[in-house]
């Protein structure tokens, strides 16, 4: 599980900022969901699910997106050892584009505490370094850096490292200026408890939802047995529990031969055709809902159910594999179209399952603030700002107190920053003015 995840002039932050995952001492008060909202490790309480709020630009999906870019950076060694590192400074002043990026992510794998740390400019990473954390001790693992003055790389193995000597300089001899340590031994075959430990935890439990390539037909008839029957229990009790009247669903398939189609078509066509259905066969994956009524059952297509529906299953789907995977996940915006209530109801449903899975949600919308709908741990609330000279800041806002009302006080401060756009009708003149004068 994730602690803190730190980074410095990636985007639109400028200055060092933290994303702290730990909440504070005090409880959730009364009205607490009655499951808990995080997981005690080192004394620490470390959320299951933290909200990221804010206004459009402020910052939340490019937080997002340095968590992702730090993961790439862990996990994929590039194809050629001269391409250059993605590199994405502060753009709005003259200084920060000459400067490197610098993140740091403290995480836990079954109870243990390690600290990894990237530095990375225009031409290549700079410094890396991984560490174990046990008893506010820290010992390091191995620590990678370019030495400027020979133009070499040099990595040095701290007294927790656990690679053999010549397994040690086989890494040495076989990393580039753009291969982090962790993605050069993911590529090698050497053994190592913790370093692949900590390779597996950035490929395998550090996520972001977006569009893929798999339909909802695909992610709900996987092939694998046990996890589809499993996942329609979850699904099918959802829907019942939340006012829908679908009681089954359905994935029908069809298959069509590759020869079948190629006939005429150009050589290259077909080899590609051949190459991407190695089966021979291509696929379609049909889903049909069957919607109980007073007087019957019927089965209809996918494409006739509403958005909000489509979307409390792709996010089902999205909580099931973070809870099994004990994945941190992160998502840009949460629920479009789904009811308050049901949405409410889903994430009261997600941390009663999740041990040490973890959710970040960026979104505009502010009723999970609502004392009306779900009851939020204030401590589990961060908000992003962006100050005059573009630069973002992340707080947690002090509305720790019981009898404070977290989306009255929300709101206030919106009217505080944008009270003109709120109030002054006049501004929409203006804007009818710049048509007129346009015309």
């Amino acid at each position: 599980m994730i602690e803190y995840f730190k980074l410095k002039n990636f985007m639109s932050y400028r200055d060092e900022t933290e994303l702290s995952f730990v909440a504070s001492n005090k409880s959730g008060g009364k009205n607490e969901v009655p499951v808990s909202w995080y997981k005690i490790i080192d004394g620490k309480r470390i959320l299951k699910l933290l909200l990221g709020i804010g206004l459009n630009g402020t910052g939340k999906t490019k937080m997002i997106r340095g968590l992702s870019y730090l993961r790439r950076l862990a996990t994929l060694k590039p194809e050629k050892p001269t391409e250059k590192p993605d590199y994405r400074p502060f753009l709005l002043d003259e200084h920060s584009v000459k400067e490197p990026t610098e993140m740091w992510l403290s995480y836990y794998i079954n109870e243990e505490n390690f600290l990894y740390y990237i530095k990375v400019n225009r031409d290549r990473i700079e410094e890396e370094e991984l560490r174990i954390q046990t008893n506010s001790r820290s010992s390091r693992i191995y620590r990678r850096v370019y030495n400027y003055e020979k133009e070499t790389i040099e990595i040095s193995f701290g007294q927790s490292s656990d690679l053999n000597k010549n397994d040690q300089r086989d890494l040495e001899v076989n990393i580039v200026n753009n291969a982090t340590v962790l993605s050069q031994f993911g590529s090698m075959n050497l053994e190592s408890r913790i370093l692949r430990l900590n390779y597996d935890y950035f490929e395998n439990r550090i996520s972001r939802v977006h569009q893929g390539d798999k339909t909802l037909a695909d992610k709900l008839n996987t092939g694998n047995k046990e996890h589809d029957e499993r996942m329609k229990e979850l699904l099918l009790k959802l829907l019942s529990d939340i006012g829908s009247n679908i009681v089954d669903y359905h994935v029908d398939i069809s298959s069509v031969s590759v020869d079948e189609i190629i006939n005429g078509v150009p050589d290259f066509m077909a080899d590609a055709l051949r190459k991407q259905y190695p089966s021979g066969f291509i696929e379609n994956k049909t889903l049909r809902f069957e919607h109980s009524t007073s007087t019957s059952r019927k089965s209809l297509d996918s494409s006739f159910e509403s958005l909000g529906t489509i979307n409390i299953i792709r996010l089902m789907i999205v909580l099931y594999d973070v809870v099994l995977g004990k994945k941190c996940t992160c998502i840009d915006e949460l629920g479009t179209g789904i009811h308050n209530i049901a949405l409410e109801f889903i994430l009261k449903m997600y941390l009663s399952m999740s041990e040490e899975s973890q959710v970040l949600v960026a979104t505009h919308d502010l009723a999970l603030l609502d004392p009306r709908y779900l009851n939020l741990r204030r401590d589990a609330v961060r908000k992003f700002t962006k100050d005059k000279d573009g630069v973002t800041h992340v707080e947690r806002p002090d509305y720790l107190h019981k009898t404070l009302n977290m989306y009255k006080k929300y709101l206030e401060e919106l009217e505080e920053d944008l009270p003109d756009v709120l109030y002054d009708n006049s501004i929409l003149d203006e804007y009818k003015n710049i048509v007129r004068n346009k015309k």
